[in-house]
């Protein structure tokens, strides 16, 4: 099966005109790929895993060596529910043996914890990291015990690769720093796994996302982010088409970007939620691509595109203004699209006003939608 896997990945990569490995690929990075999770953890890590060291033997741009959850970890025994018959002795028993097996746990969990704690001070040592190229944190989420975050992340500021896959950005929620340098941190999903949300790519010549259409729906789950969000931070080259998708929620998701990072470089992407993804040529080119040019194997830009972001928070928050108030959304865009392509600066001037709705409950909004409409409505 894993010799299968490899032929499919490698008759992808065939199609895509690239050289075969070996044949003027250059040597192949070394990547560490994370995939240990604190928090919730996605079934999706197990595709991703094959289908990441497959792309790279198959491109020869890179080989993977894996920071993986160390095995034995025992399930956390779940609270009993007292059923409506059951007597009062019986009950004490039930919680008594629970408060046993919750406490054999915990002790079993703490050498478990310790061996994984282990593994993180040896990987990310500075002399472990100098053998190492870059890093990919494959839907990684809550607080890893990275030893020192500062180092870690000067280490990626000195020439290192990061690629961040989907639940990358629910990673460190306490670390200003880190969230600084993925570009942002989760603050929920509306738009579901099951759903098929609709996306624009902003720069369809960019080599990092040429691989879309101009405009396309996609299957997946897709994150929002939380204020600490710095567009001036990022080039996003693909966000969510708010007007084309459900719910319609008044702020910009960016999806994809990429960013310099000192001397390193970084590359993001919110896909990855579900299996379908991970094995989709589509978006295998578009992580080949967005591994590729972190390491540096070319060169795109990556300076930052404020005032893009800033025209599609406007249009976000105008396509749902107009389902809240039930207005025409398609002459409320367009409004909207003339007084950026005459004044790229309005869609930036205007960023408090919409920061100002995120603070706003759904049934509180409407005076705050007024204002937005009559700004795009102005003369």
């Amino acid at each position: 099966m894993r010799d299968m896997r490899f032929l499919v990945v490698a008759a992808v990569v065939a199609s895509w005109g690239w050289p075969a490995a070996g044949a003027d690929a250059g040597t192949p990075a070394r990547l560490l790929v994370v995939s240990v999770t604190a928090g919730f953890r996605h079934t999706s890590i197990g595709t991703a895993e094959p289908v990441l060291e497959e792309l790279g033997r198959a491109t020869g741009h890179f080989h993977c060596d894996f920071l993986r959850m160390p095995p034995g970890r025992l399930p956390q025994p779940k609270a009993p529910k007292r059923a409506q018959d059951i007597s009062d002795e019986e009950w004490a028993q039930q919680e008594a043996d629970f408060k046993a097996q919750l406490e054999a746990f915990h002790q079993a969990d703490r050498v478990w914890q310790a061996e994984l704690a282990e593994q993180f001070v040896r990987v990310f040592s500075a002399e472990s990291l100098r053998d190492f190229d870059g890093v990919i944190f494959l839907s990684t989420t809550g607080e890893l015990p990275v030893p020192e975050m500062t180092a870690f992340l000067d280490w990626i500021k000195s020439g290192k690769a990061f690629i961040g896959f989907h639940a990358a950005t629910d990673t460190f929620k306490s670390s200003d720093a880190y969230c600084e340098m993925i570009g942002g941190h989760f603050a929920g999903h509306p738009w579901n796994a099951g759903g098929e949300h609709a996306f624009v790519v902003h720069e369809p010549e960019h080599r990092v996302a040429a691989m879309f259409p101009e405009r396309f729906r996609w299957q997946d789950e897709i994150y929002q982010y939380d204020l600490r969000y710095q567009p001036g931070n990022l080039r996003v080259l693909v966000s969510l088409d708010m007007q084309a998708s459900s719910p319609k929620e008044p702020w910009h998701v960016p999806v994809s970007w990429v960013r310099d990072y000192g001397k390193g470089r970084v590359f993001a992407t919110n896909f990855g939620h579900n299996d379908a993804t991970w094995k989709s040529p589509m978006f295998q080119k578009h992580m080949a691509e967005g591994i590729a040019w972190a390491l540096g194997r070319f060169d795109a830009p990556a300076a930052p595109n404020p005032a893009v972001q800033a025209a599609e928070y406007v249009r976000s928050v105008v396509a749902a203004a107009a389902a809240a108030t039930q207005s025409d959304a398609d002459t409320l865009l367009a409004k909207a699209n003339a007084r950026i392509a005459k004044d790229a600066a309005w869609a930036e001037s205007l960023r408090p006003m919409l920061l100002d709705i995120r603070s706003l409950k759904p049934d509180d909004r409407a005076a705050a939608y007024g204002r937005v409409i009559a700004e795009v409505e102005k003369p």
